[in-house]
């Protein structure tokens, strides 16, 4: 074998560099042709597709364009999670009374301090309620108290969305809220009547449903463009009116609300859980701060942080992302959205993300028309997550195609179903993913995708993913 002459090591450095120059633009080709055929504008989308083991990116489209995120925001809070809280962080919610009414039978009143638990149940007020009733206290003559000091934050609805309050994905943060202010309902169309009896699962005292409706024409997709949920409130009683037309072929339905007097649905579960447990109480409930002359008579833990980043990932749970956002500032009595992206932004930088000073995080949850990141800040994240360790379950929290979470409807072919674990963000005029890729050969890819247009537009955006997925399973696109 001739050794290189300096000739022809230059000619091979070339060879090799077109080789690489080529091979990376194979996959940006095939995605400019799947742009095209699916007519989508080019400037409302960023996408980079990298593979695992090389970093080399395959696919980079306006990579460095600031948008909306969506719920692509939740991957930004549980980071920022798990480096500020840690893992095994938990939230606590505690029970007082009045020093002078200790170890008594009889109290005036009894306090509720929320800790910020996103997930606390009606099983945890069960249990605190037991814990309360074991140091023999029986009766709570007058009202009962809540703190509600723990976050600081005020509360501004996003129902401006899509003008449905009552939706539970717009529920907001709360120090205290149990079964994050739902109502599950069940619809069934009554032969004989004619008419849709309406059984909800659970109903706290002090709500009441007002059933209007009219049979009609209509499927069951069409039960939310003609049924209609508002709330109406008079002494100390919240009414649920449901109106509008129920689709005639729709034989039984399941729905869900979130009502928006959090005070007032805790106070009816608890009224209900403490009369079940053979208590009495008389009044109603007031907002009042512990002070020195209260003594703590019992307290429940949440499940630790990491059950609830799953339920936040896995299902884009917003009053959970909104309250583990919230408690970034742990040791802080200022537990406020500009205290929280200071953690979080400073998380990002301390953790080597590549973080624009352009890029902005409302709330933690991505519900929000003021967030946004660039498509090459959410793919350094994705790397951090692949390649550290400390981060590294946040990958096993996301959705899988055509299994669990936001994807468990979606991308359930064959070739797709099980090989995506993918966050979503989706908003009016947004749709984004973010996370890992695994071909059928088993290559190891990190993706971002990141949509926003607020224009109408007729193209069919969910083609064109399946499409980019098919050939990035199927190892064609390069």
């Amino acid at each position: 074998m001739h050794p290189l002459t300096l000739q022809n090591k230059t000619i091979l450095k070339v060879l090799v560099l077109l080789a690489i120059i080529f091979s990376n633009t194979d996959g940006l080709a095939s995605a400019d042709a799947l742009i095209k055929k699916h007519q989508i504008p080019e400037n409302k989308l960023s996408i980079i597709l990298e593979d695992s083991e090389s970093g080399e990116r395959l696919i980079s489209i306006n990579p460095n364009t600031s948008r909306s995120p969506g719920s692509v925001t939740k991957i930004f809070t549980a980071f920022a999670a798990l480096d500020l809280l840690g893992e095994a962080y938990q939230w606590r919610t505690d029970a007082f009374i009045e020093k002078e009414n200790n170890n008594q039978e009889i109290v005036d009143h009894l306090l509720i301090r929320g800790g910020g638990d996103p997930s606390f149940s009606l099983k945890d007020l069960e249990e605190l309620i037991l814990n309360i009733r074991a140091k023999g206290i029986r009766e709570i003559r007058d009202d009962i108290y809540f703190d509600q000091t723990f976050f600081r934050q005020r509360k501004k609805s996003t129902a401006k969305f899509d003008k449905s309050p009552l939706r539970p994905y717009n529920t907001m943060h709360s120090s205290l809220i149990v079964n994050s202010n739902k109502i599950d309902l069940s619809f069934n169309l009554n032969e004989e009547t004619g008419k849709p009896d309406i059984t909800p699962l659970f109903l706290p005292i002090g709500i009441e449903i007002e059933n209007n409706l009219s049979v009609g024409t209509g499927k069951c997709k069409d039960f939310r463009s003609q049924v209609t949920f508002d709330e109406r409130f008079r002494k100390q009683t919240l009414t649920i009116l449901i109106n509008g037309v129920y689709p005639a072929q729709c034989k039984n339905l399941d729905h869900d609300l979130a009502i928006t007097r959090t005070e007032h649905y805790f106070f009816g579960v608890f009224k209900k859980l403490w009369l079940n447990s053979g208590g009495t109480i008389n009044g109603y409930y007031k907002k009042k701060n512990k002070s020195n002359k209260h003594v703590l008579v019992a307290h429940v833990f949440s499940e630790e942080l990491s059950t609830a980043l799953e339920m936040m990932l896995k299902e884009s749970d917003n009053l959970t992302a909104r309250n583990i956002f919230l408690s970034l500032p742990e040791f802080s009595k200022r537990k406020e959205l500009r205290n929280s992206r200071k953690l979080l932004y400073g998380s990002m930088k301390e953790n080597n993300i590549y973080w624009h000073f352009r890029n902005i995080i409302d709330n933690g949850s991505g519900l929000s028309r003021v967030t946004r990141i660039k498509a090459e800040s959410v793919m350094s994240l994705i790397q951090e997550i692949d390649q550290g360790t400390k981060f590294s379950s946040v990958k096993s929290m996301l959705p899988i195609s055509g299994v669990d979470g936001t994807l468990r409807n979606i991308y359930q072919s064959k070739l797709l179903r099980g090989q995506l674990r993918l966050k979503t963000g989706t908003l009016n005029g947004v749709r984004c993913l973010a996370g890992f890729i695994t071909t059928k050969s088993g290559n190891e890819y990190r993706f971002v995708f990141m949509h926003n247009n607020y224009d109408e537009y007729d193209y069919d955006l969910r083609s064109f993913t399946t499409e980019l997925f098919n050939m990035i399973v199927n190892d064609s696109l390069t």
